[in-house]
């Protein structure tokens, strides 16, 4: 068995109320899903999953099992009577790489 590591971003429609973000995010994190990082929270769109494969799955069968999980939570949102719409999605599977925070550059005072 091997291990992947999965990021997933997604955008979802401006319309959509704050009480189905908090609720889609929410079902992610049930699925396994993490929004946070060391304890950090994650960018408010952004999860990611550490997830295992058989020998004869690829990252193909991964990429989709991560699809199915958006999905998944987005209908059960739905179920909930909260309009949602996402946008756009993006998946990311890795092996045995790195992953983690950015420390993104702050401007000089100046």
């Amino acid at each position: 068995m091997r291990s992947f590591i999965a990021t997933m971003v997604y955008e979802l429609h401006p319309d959509t109320p704050p009480e189905a973000r908090k609720l889609l995010r929410a079902h992610l994190v049930g699925r396994r899903w993490q929004d946070r990082h060391e304890g950090a929270v994650m960018p408010s769109t952004a999860v990611w999953i550490r997830r295992s494969a058989e020998d004869h799955e690829t990252t193909d069968d991964l990429h989709a099992a991560c699809a199915r999980d958006l999905g998944d939570a987005v209908a059960a949102v739905a179920r909930a009577g909260r309009p949602i719409q996402v946008l756009r999605a993006w998946i990311q599977v890795s092996g045995a790489g790195t992953y983690g925070f950015v420390k993104v550059p702050r401007p000089a005072d100046g």
